[in-house]
C-alpha cells in the first residue's frame, strides 16, 4: 500500500538512501534539505521510480522559524503522514550559535525532531502514522545540564553528542508516555557511516574519524535496513531503541529518568515556543 513518508535530512547520507529505497516501493515522498537545487533534482529523480512521487522542501532546521516553516510547508502538501523519518544530523567541533541563541547542533540534532513530532501530530494521527528517529547509542556519563543546556560555558564535541543523543532518547520515552502506541516512536542506531557529517569536525577528532571510521564503519545501505524494516512493520511497538545495525529484531525499551525527561519536554516546548 502506498504511503506518505516525510524524511528530514533527505538530500544526503542516510536520509537520501532511505528516500531512494522507499521510492522504489512506489511511495509518496516529501523530503527536506537546505540546498534547493540539489533537493529539487533528487525529487525529480525519485519521481521517475516505480510510480512514486516526490516533493522537496527547502528549510533551515537550525532555527525555530525554519522548523515551523518546514512543518507549515508539509501541511500544505499533505493532511496525513504515514511515516515521519527524522534523519537530520550535524557534528561541530566548534560551538556556533543560531539567531535564536541556540547552539547549532542542539537545534539540528535534537530540537527540530522534538518540534516536528509535536507540530505534525494531527497529520500523524490521521494516518495512524509512526515516527522513526535516526540516532545512536547513549554515551557514558552523558547528562542534560539544564543550567547550561546551550553549552555556552562548557562546550565540546563529545559532550554535545552525549547531551543531544540523551535528549533524543528521553524525547522518545516521554512522547511514548504521552501518546502511547497511537503514534509509535522509536530510535534506531545507524552505526558509523561515511556520509560527510564530519565535515565540521577538526583536530584530533577529525583524525580519529579519518583513520578509524573506515575500519568500524558500515555502508549506507546497511545503515538504513532498520529504518526500512520499521517503516514496513505493522507492529505498534513504541519507545524502543534498536541498537544493532541491520538487526531490527533486537530492541531495548528506553527507560531513563522520567522526571528529567518530563522536565526536558517542558523546556523544549518553551524554547520552541510551542506552548
Amino acid at each position: 500500500m502506498k504511503k506518505t513518508i516525510v524524511i528530514t535530512g533527505g538530500t544526503g547520507g542516510i536520509g537520501y538512501a532511505v528516500a531512494l529505497a522507499l521510492a522504489k516501493k512506489g511511495n509518496t515522498i516529501i523530503l527536506q534539505g537546505r540546498d534547493t537545487e540539489k533537493g529539487s533534482q533528487i525529487a525529480e529523480e525519485l519521481s521517475t521510480i516505480n510510480g512514486s512521487s516526490a516533493r522537496f522542501i527547502a528549510a533551515d532546521v537550525s532555527t525555530i522559524e525554519g522548523i515551523k516553516q518546514l512543518a507549515g510547508e508539509i501541511k500544505k502538501l499533505t493532511n496525513k503522514i504515514d511515516v515521519l523519518i527524522q534523519a537530520t544530523g550535524t557534528l561541530n567541533s566548534q560551538r556556533s550559535e543560531t539567531k535564536d541563541g541556540l547552539y547549532g547542533s542542539f537545534a539540528v540534532n535534537y530540537l527540530c525532531k522534538f518540534m516536528l513530532d509535536e507540530l505534525l501530530i494531527e497529520e500523524l494521527q490521521r494516518a495512524q502514522g509512526k515516527i522513526i528517529i535516526v540516532g545512536g547509542p547513549l554515551r557514558k556519563n552523558a547528562l542534560i545540564n539544564f543550567e547550561d543546556l546551550q553549552m555556552k560555558t562548557s562546550y565540546s564535541l563529545m559532550k554535545s553528542i552525549g547531551q543531544n543523543m540523551l535528549a533524543i532518547h528521553m524525547h522518545a520515552q516521554e512522547f511514548n508516555k504521552r501518546y502511547g502506541t497511537s503514534i509509535p516512536i522509536n530510535v534506531i542506531n545507524a552505526g558509523v557511516v561515511k556520509t560527510g557529517i564530519d565535515r565540521n569536525v577538526k583536530g584530533v577528532m577529525k583524525f580519529l574519524f579519518t583513520v578509524f571510521g573506515p575500519l568500524i564503519g558500515n555502508s549506507v545501505e546497511k545503515a538504513v535496513l532498520n529504518v526500512l524494516a520499521l517503516t514496513e512493520t505493522k507492529s505498534q511497538d513504541s519507545g524502543y531503541f534498536f541498537p544493532k545495525v541491520a538487526k531490527p529484531s533486537i530492541k531495548e525499551q528506553i527507560n531513563l529518568d522520567s522526571f528529567i525527561a518530563s522536565k526536558l519536554w517542558d523546556e523544549s516546548m518553551r524554547i520552541g515556543k510551542l506552548n
